[in-house]
């Protein structure tokens, strides 16, 4: 390809779709299989609270894990296991919508102050999923999320002479996360979409 048409379609120029810049405030993290609460007279569920007070959040890192065995004066290394990041997620605390019960109320499931139990893993950990959107809102990426539990809460700190708003960042633990729409390389083994 000539230099002069290089440069006429690089990043943002016209003729060239692909380099549609992603943003990242063009992003959604949907947690499953919480308790919906009352949806009454159009007012959001437990599950559409979270997802609307979203301030932050990380996208899925994952490691693979290395073996090494000796061959003769040395090393050759395999593919261990893989281990996927905790996520901090940050939501905005609003009062009437509960953000702070809801995400309380997830906690209680893992584990109960008052009673001193931890709850059954098959109660608290939940599937979830996070989007990547295009500015004009097509969904271009997806990531399915597996064994989502919240391991850590910090509901954020109080400042007399502060005029932010208050936030909560959570820490949730997962087991897996696996690409999907958009961008796993074997779209057939997707599992939810």
């Amino acid at each position: 390809m000539p230099l002069d048409t290089l440069h006429a379609n690089h990043i943002g120029g016209a003729g060239d779709s692909r380099f549609e810049l992603q943003r990242v405030n063009n992003a959604l993290l949907y947690i499953a299989g919480l308790d919906s609460g009352s949806a009454e007279g159009g007012q959001p569920g437990s599950e559409d609270v979270l997802v609307l007070s979203l301030s932050s959040f990380p996208l899925p890192k994952r490691s693979i894990g290395i073996i090494e065995t000796g061959w003769l004066n040395e090393k050759r290394k395999f593919a261990g296991n893989p281990t996927y990041d905790d996520l901090s997620v940050v939501y905005r605390d609003y009062v009437e919508a509960g953000v702070a019960k809801v995400l309380w109320k997830w906690n209680y499931q893992v584990h109960d102050p008052e009673t001193g139990k931890t709850g059954l893993a098959k109660n608290y950990k939940k599937a979830g999923w996070m989007s990547l959107f295009a500015p004009d809102g097509s969904i271009e990426r997806q990531y399915n999320i597996f064994g989502a539990w919240p391991s850590t809460f910090d509901p954020g700190d109080a400042d007399m002479m502060g005029e932010d708003g208050m936030n909560i960042t959570m820490t949730i633990t997962i087991d897996k996360a696996i690409p999907s729409r958009g961008i796993n390389p074997n779209p057939s083994q997707s599992t939810i979409s």
